[in-house]
């Protein structure tokens, strides 16, 4: 049975219109803050050095699986929308978006709410580790939708609306969006939360001035179906 991916819960769909830190994830992130502050201070010294070190990669996948894993899922594959999908996903991108919310120059909601804060622990040399690890990682496969939406969300990223300046998809985050370099990978990622970083970047509360541009005038529907296409990647 297909399930409609922007079938929320109530709560779920306000936090994600607001970008609000809804009260029952409280509890959750502060033990996550807990957890990644003791799985950091029993590492050993040469993977919290400020040099990188051969035990980056063991301690990366120990903080993965002890402290994000509560949000993102295990290995990366998150179960809720809310959280995106790391598995997969490219190096030089997560290395990026990481730094990018310890410098707190993502501002929008969620990065705000959730990452900010996580962020700040997190070493220059574990930063890189950490998006190694998630890079490596085997991507989740895609998960089915509505054919027909899917079908206008394939032509959409294939062939963009030309005479709407709207630039295809896949000429930056290629023809499977498997994503390149500093593009990220769209494949298989959650259709709610793609939908959520396209409305955030259209009212520009995420600083991201090519996709602002190529986006500027994409209308809700449209979102919504390149989203579904994704997400079935």
């Amino acid at each position: 049975m297909q399930t409609n991916p922007y079938q929320f819960a109530p709560h779920m769909s306000q936090r994600l219109v607001t970008g609000g830190l809804h009260q029952s994830l409280r509890p959750m992130l502060v033990m996550a803050i807990f957890l990644l502050l003791a799985t950091l201070a029993l590492l050993p010294h040469a993977a919290r050095a400020s040099e990188p070190a051969n035990g980056d990669d063991a301690a990366a996948a120990q903080i993965a699986g002890q402290v994000c894993s509560n949000c993102h899922g295990p290995a990366g594959v998150s179960v809720s929308p809310l959280f995106p999908r790391l598995a997969g996903q490219q190096e030089q991108y997560l290395a990026a978006q990481i730094r990018a919310f310890k410098a707190k120059t993502r501002s929008d909601p969620e990065a705000h709410n959730y990452m900010w804060g996580m962020a700040t622990l997190v070493s220059e040399p574990m930063i890189d580790a950490l998006a190694h690890y998630y890079a490596s990682q085997a991507p989740a496969p895609g998960i089915s939708g509505n054919a027909a939406r899917i079908e206008i969300g394939k032509h959409l990223f294939e062939q963009g609306i030309p005479e709407r300046g709207v630039v295809a998809c896949a000429n930056c985050h290629g023809a499977g969006a498997e994503g390149r370099a500093i593009f990220p990978r769209l494949a298989g990622q959650h259709a709610a939360y793609l939908v959520r970083q396209l409305e955030v970047i259209q009212r520009q509360l995420r600083s991201s001035p090519i996709m602002h541009g190529i986006i500027k005038d994409l209308k809700p529907d449209e979102m919504k179906a390149v989203a579904e296409y994704l997400q079935a990647q």
